[in-house]
């Protein structure tokens, strides 16, 4: 167990003395430690700087807030969620509007992201459906829309161009037309 503790020290010494020689003993006060400790630790000698970092007992303490980590575990979880969308959206042929208006990407970020994913991008204007077609993507986006709230618009396309089997960014297209009426 003394490991443990002498890990804990050496880091924290390190720390501090790593934040006092860039001349920000605030941080060393962010850290826990107070002006007499502080000036205390820039007097030590080396030797008396070692024996501290190897001491057997600790003289640092860890203290888990767990409201705060509860809360990063919650945005890491939502930061993956919102990747897997990411990853979702581009393997389904997501244009690089859509992955602007809808994640805030900007093209050379879309672009990177695609590489990353060895997706290959079309060049030239979409294809267009058929009449049969875009009437059952209509009629579906309608059965789709009845049951989801506002803010699965972009999951509901996503789950119509993995049923039908085309591209996202013709879903958005035909919708988008449909929608105003165009």
């Amino acid at each position: 167990m003394s490991l443990s503790f002498n890990v804990l020290n050496q880091a924290m010494l390190t720390q501090v003395l790593h934040e006092l020689r860039l001349g920000n003993p605030q941080r060393c006060k962010a850290l826990g430690l107070g002006e007499d400790d502080i000036y205390l630790l820039q007097s030590l000698p080396p030797t008396t700087l070692s024996r501290l970092a190897h001491a057997t007992v600790p003289w640092v303490e860890v203290k888990i807030d767990s409201p705060v980590l509860h809360r990063l575990i919650e945005q890491a979880e939502r930061d993956e969620q919102n990747e897997r969308l990411i990853n979702r959206a581009l393997k389904l042929g997501a244009s690089s509007t859509i992955m602007y208006q809808c994640f805030g990407l900007a093209h050379s970020e879309t672009a990177l992201r695609r590489r990353l994913l060895k997706i290959e991008t079309r060049k030239g204007r979409p294809q267009n459906l058929s009449e049969t077609q875009e009437h059952a993507l209509w009629q579906r986006w309608c059965q789709l829309r009845a049951q989801d709230g506002a803010e699965e618009q972009l999951d509901a396309m996503m789950m119509l161009a993995e049923e039908q089997q085309i591209s996202l960014t013709i879903v958005w297209q035909q919708i988008d037309q449909y929608s105003n009426g165009t």
